[in-house]
C-alpha cells in the first residue's frame, strides 16, 4: 500500500486509484450478470432446459442480488467497502467454480444464486466510495463513468466468451472468469481503502473540498422509516423496477434467443450483435452523467428523457418484429444501450432526496426493487415466450413480440407515476 501511495503525488489523486480499482470489480459484475445470454444455448443442451427452464435459471441471479442489496448498504456504511468487496469477489469466484463443477440444473440453479449473492454487494459499495472520495457535483459524472466501465464486463459476455467457449467450451470459458474474480479480490483487499484517512491522506474537506458524509448514527429500522416515507423515493423505486427489469429481460437473457430464433443468427453473430448495447451503455452513462451535473440541473428531465428514448425504441422494434434489416437491427441495439445509459442519472436523482450520511442503506433498499425487477421480468418474459407457437425447435416471433409489448407497457405505467415527483425533499 506505501509503495503505492508513493507514486501518487498528489493525495488527491489516490481517488482514482480507489476508482479503478471498484470498477474492476464491477465489470465481473456485468460478465456474471449478461453471459447467460450467450450461454444459453449451452445450458439447455447440457441440462436440457426449456423456455421456462431457462428463465429460472436467469433469474436467480437477480432473485440472490435483490435478497443482498439492504445487507450490502449496511454493511459498506458500518463495516466498509474494502471487506464487503473482498469478500463477495471471493464468494462469487467459489460459487463460478461450482457452477463449472454442476451436474444436474438443481446444483446450477444453486451455484447461479450464489454467484448472484457474491456479486452483489459492489455496486452499493461503489456508490458509497464515491460519495467518501468525489464532490457532490462529480457524482453524476463519475458513476457515468463507472457503469460504463463495468458495462465492459457486458461486451467481454458477448462476442469474446462465445469465442473463448469455442476453444473450451462454456465450464472452461467461467473457469478463467472464476480465476480473475480471485485476483481482482485480493487487489480489492490490498489496495482499496475506504475513506482518504484510512490511506494516511488528508480527510474531508481537506483534499479540495471533498464532502465526506457523517457517519450514520441512526439505527437501521428509523433510516428505513425515513426511506419509506418519502414519496419520492416510490416514484424512482417502481420506475428503477420496470426500467432495469425490462433492460435485463432483455439485454440479459431473451434478446439472444431473439435473435436466434427470428433472425436466424447463429451463436457467434448474435454475440457480436448483443455486443451493440453494452457499447451503447458504455457511451450513454458518462453521457448521461456529464448531461446532469454541467447541462440540464434537473435530474428528474434527464431520467424522463432516457426512458422516453428507451420506449421509442422498445415501440420500433415490437412493430417491426420480424422485418427489421441487419443494419437497423445495429442501430437499434447501440440505441438501446444508449438510452438505458441514462438510468445512472437515478442514482443522483435519489441522492438529491436523501440525506448523504444514509446513503449507503437508502441506495441498497432501493436495489432491492431494481434486481427484483430483473428476476421477475426475465421469469415472466420467458412464460410469455414459451406460450409462442414453435415450429421445427424455432420460436415464433409473436412469442417475443409479446415479451417486448410487456416492457413497453409497463415502462409507460412507471413513467407515468415517476412524472409526479415533487420538487426534491432534501
Amino acid at each position: 500500500m506505501q509503495s503505492t501511495l508513493k507514486l501518487v503525488k498528489n493525495p488527491m489523486s489516490y481517488r482514482y486509484v480507489v476508482f479503478g480499482l471498484i470498477a474492476l470489480a464491477y465489470i465481473m459484475v456485468y460478465f456474471h450478470r449478461t453471459s447467460t445470454a450467450v450461454m444459453a444455448p449451452d445450458l439447455t443442451t447440457t441440462f436440457g432446459l426449456n423456455t421456462k427452464d431457462m428463465g429460472l435459471f436467469g433469474s436467480m441471479y437477480f432473485y440472490a442480488y435483490a435478497m443482498c442489496q439492504l445487507p450490502a448498504g449496511i454493511l459498506a456504511d458500518r463495516w466498509g467497502a474494502r471487506e464487503t468487496t473482498s469478500v463477495s469477489m471471493l464468494l462469487a469466484s467459489v460459487a463460478t467454480f461450482l457452477l463449472v463443477l454442476s451436474r444436474t440444473f438443481e446444483q446450477a440453479l444453486l451455484s447461479r444464486f450464489l454467484v448472484g449473492m457474491g456479486v452483489a454487494f459492489i455496486y452499493v459499495c461503489g456508490m458509497r466510495l464515491l460519495a467518501d472520495w468525489f464532490r457532490k457535483d462529480e457524482f453524476a459524472t463519475f458513476s457515468g463513468i463507472f457503469v460504463a466501465i463495468g458495462n465492459a464486463g457486458s461486451l467481454a459476455s458477448a462476442a469474446p466468451l462465445v469465442a473463448l467457449m469455442a476453444l473450451v467450451g462454456w465450464r472452461g470459458a467461467l473457469t478463467v472468469s472464476g480465476a480473475l474474480t480471485v485476483l481482482i479480490a485480493a487487489l480489492l483487499f490490498s489496495l482499496l481503502r475506504n475513506k482518504p484517512a484510512d490511506a494516511g491522506l488528508p480527510a474531508g474537506e481537506a483534499i479540495e473540498n471533498i464532502q465526506r458524509p457523517a457517519l450514520p448514527v441512526m439505527g437501521i429500522a428509523e433510516t428505513l422509516g425515513i426511506v419509506i416515507r418519502k414519496y419520492n423515493f416510490w416514484t424512482i423505486a417502481l420506475l428503477f423496477f420496470v426500467l432495469y427489469g425490462s433492460q435485463m429481460g432483455f439485454q440479459g437473457l431473451w434478446a439472444g434467443p431473439y435473435l436466434m430464433n427470428v433472425y436466424h443468427m447463429t451463436n457467434a453473430q448474435a454475440g457480436k450483435m448483443l455486443m451493440l448495447i453494452p457499447a451503447g451503455l458504455i457511451v450513454g452513462c458518462p453521457i448521461a452523467g456529464i448531461i446532469a451535473d454541467r447541462i440540464i440541473k434537473s435530474k428528474k428531465s434527464v431520467i424522463i428523457f432516457g426512458v422516453v428514448l428507451n420506449l421509442c425504441i422498445l415501440l420500433l422494434l415490437i412493430t417491426k418484429i420480424d422485418s427489421l434489416s441487419w443494419r437497423l437491427l445495429q442501430v437499434l441495439m447501440f440505441s438501446y444501450g444508449f438510452s438505458c445509459g441514462f438510468e445512472v442519472v437515478i442514482w443522483t436523482n435519489l441522492r438529491e432526496n436523501v440525506d448523504l450520511s444514509i446513503f449507503g442503506i437508502s441506495a441498497g433498499f432501493t436495489n432491492i426493487f431494481v434486481f427484483s425487477g430483473g428476476a421477475i421480468y426475465q421469469l415472466l418474459m420467458g412464460r410469455i415466450i414459451s406460450r409462442a407457437p414453435v415450429v421445427d425447435g424455432v420460436i415464433s416471433a409473436s412469442g417475443f413480440k409479446s415479451a417486448f409489448m410487456f416492457c413497453a407497457v409497463s415502462l409507460i405505467l412507471a413513467l407515468s407515476f415517476f412524472v409526479t415527483q415533487k420538487k426534491c425533499e432534501t
